[in-house]
Formats: structure tokens, sequence, C-alpha cells
């Protein structure tokens, strides 16, 4: 054979094994693809006949459970919004105190005196000329703007009324409750001053007394509640009102407070409550120290001039205090002691009254 022969046709035979290799790659490829497919499409066929034989979700008794805690929660919500409104009876204004700007303006001259009046006693009186020159100022009850004379816009004037109505009723229940001396209230601030005002140049205390005011609140904010709870309550017409309130009181007269807030049919939340002695315990236990001595002393001097040896060894060894009455071992004496400065701070939550149902229909005779 030609070498040129057999090289064209070994270059043949290599051409057409190049040609068997790339089908028989085709081949097995398209083989792989069709058995991936198959594969797929039986197990698209296994999840829909599942799907057809499962349970429906949520099934019957799933359905009946979810049907039961909705019918129990709207239950539980009347019943929380039913308690909140037993306060509605507590802060509300008669309507003739409300029916105009200046009639409101007058209620709360009238609700001022009033609580001014309370707090004409001797230990008041006594604190009050003690302690600094704000204290020495009529107060105010953070209605400040009113009593000098400004009156309120026809729309704000119900929620006023009712943070007005709310102060008066905590006040006269600290009152109540023992409280000596009202020095400050401050509440949600909601019915901004005109701008000329707020232009002024106002005093470092001024300035210092508005940074402690209770901050306004959006209607969905509701302190530390979940966002989905507080829009569920703003939804329902639940509001909320924060106050800050410091007073002088007895120690005994701040428990009595709590107690009497936590009894009140107004739904009271205390959220703080800071309390800070105002007078020097030190120097009482020294005194009551230096008294037990002396007496003491008194007693053993006695008991040597009288040569009696033996109760003077038994006063020498004996404690300060040891056979003291328990009455004569207080630092403090509940009836003198100084009253102490307390802030409290609290939210008052209120909801409308349930609606009444409607009368049945009456039947037609025959």
């Amino acid at each position: 054979m030609d070498p040129k022969q057999k090289q064209l046709l070994i270059a043949v035979g290599a051409v057409c094994g190049l040609i068997v290799l790339a089908l028989a790659y085709f081949l097995f490829s398209a083989i792989g693809e069709n058995a991936d497919a198959k594969a797929a499409r039986d197990r698209y066929a296994r999840n829909l006949r599942s799907s057809n034989l499962a349970e429906p979700y949520p099934s019957r008794a799933n359905r009946d459970v979810r049907l039961a805690d909705a019918a129990n929660a709207e239950k539980e919500i009347a019943a929380a919004k039913a308690l909140l409104a037993k306060g509605n009876d507590v802060i509300a204004l008669p309507a003739d105190q409300t029916s105009s700007p200046s009639k409101f303006t007058e209620a709360i001259g009238q609700g001022i005196g009033a609580l001014a009046q309370r707090q004409e006693t001797p230990a008041a009186q006594r604190l009050r000329a003690a302690g600094s020159q704000a204290q020495q100022t009529a107060m105010s009850y953070s209605f400040e703007r009113y009593v000098q004379g400004d009156l309120p816009k026809e729309a704000d004037i119900a929620r006023l009324a009712r943070q007005f109505a709310t102060i008066r009723h905590v006040c006269d229940t600290l009152l109540d409750s023992g409280a000596v001396l009202i020095t400050d209230v401050q509440r949600t601030r909601f019915d901004a001053a005109p701008e000329a005002e707020e232009e002024q140049p106002t005093t470092r205390r001024r300035r210092a007394s508005r940074r402690a005011e209770p901050v306004a609140q959006a209607a969905d904010a509701y302190g530390l509640l979940p966002a989905p709870v507080a829009k569920l309550l703003a939804e329902d017409g639940v509001d909320r009102e924060s106050y800050a309130v410091t007073f002088r009181a007895p120690y005994s007269a701040v428990a009595k407070t709590l107690n009497a807030l936590a009894e009140d049919p107004l739904f009271v939340v205390v959220t703080d409550l800071s309390v800070s002695s105002a007078g020097l315990v030190e120097a009482k236990v020294d005194d009551l120290v230096k008294k037990r001595r002396t007496t003491r002393n008194s007693a053993l001097t006695r008991a040597r001039s009288a040569e009696n040896a033996e109760r003077a060894e038994e006063l020498a060894k004996r404690g300060l205090f040891e056979g003291v009455a328990i009455d004569q071992r207080l630092v403090t004496d509940p009836e003198t002691a100084e009253p102490l400065q307390v802030t409290l701070r609290f939210d008052v939550y209120t909801a409308p009254a349930p609606a009444e149902p409607a009368p049945a229909p009456a039947k037609e005779g025959n």
C-alpha cells in the first residue's frame, strides 16, 4: 500500500473515532438528563400524592381550639376594658365645669384652692417655711398657664379635664394616706404654649422642671408594651397618661399611699418610686448613745455611792443597751420623725365604658 494512502486511512480512522466518541458523549448526556427528569417527575408525583392524602391544615380540631382561644381572648379584653372603664367616674368633671374654656379655668382655680386648703396644717407650714423658695410659692399642679389667666383650646378641654381630675384625685389620696405637703406635680404635656411664649427666655429652674416632666407618648407607644399589643390597645380606645408627684410624708404614709392606689378604682400603674430622707439620722444616733451612756453612768455612780459592789459590778459588765426596752432603742420616733422626700411616677390607663346591648325588638301581637 502506498504510504500516502496509509496516512490518509489513519487520518480518516482517527476522525471517525472522534465522531464516535462525541456521539457516545451526547448519548450518555441525554440518558443522564432523562434520568434526572424522571427522578424529578417521580419526586413531584410523590409530593402531590402525599399532599392529596394528608389531613387539611388547620385540621378541624385545631380550628376549634383557635376559635375557642379567640372567644376567650375577646372575653378577657372586654373584662380588662370594663375594669379600666371603672375609673371614668372618678376622673369625670361635671358638665357645667367643662362647658367652656372660662368655666374650666374657674374649675381649675377652685380645685387648686381646695387642695391648698387641705395643706394648711401646722406640719405643712413648718415644712414650707423651712423649704426652698420654690416650696413657699403657690402650687399650680402643672396648670400654671391657666392659673395665670390663659384659656385652653376647646379641643383640649376634654383631655385637660381628665388630667386635672386625675391629679386632684391622686393628690387627695396622698393627703388621705398621711402626706404632709405636695411640692411638685408634672403631667404629660400635650397643650403646647404658643410659639411666642416658647421663644421667650426661661429661667434655669423652669428648664430643669420641663426636663423632669413626663414625655408625651404617641398613641401606639404605651411604655414598655410590645408594639402589636400597644397597637391593639390604641385601636380599642385605651388611653395612657403619665404623671409625677413629689411630696413630703412620714415613712408610714408611703406604704399607705401604695396600698390605696392599688385598691383605687382608677387603674394606676406605679412606674417609679424614689424616697430620700430629709433628716440626719446619724446625729440622732449620737444623741441616743450619749443619753444612754449618761443614764448608765448615773446608775453606776449611785450604786457605788450606796456601796453596792454587786450592783456596780453588774452595771459595769452590762452592754450599753442591754435590758433597755424596745421603744427606747428607736433611732427615730414615728410621731416626730422628719417627713421623707418622695417622688412618685405613675401611669393611668382608661378606656371608654362598654356599650350597652341594644334592646330586643318588641314582639308584635298575634
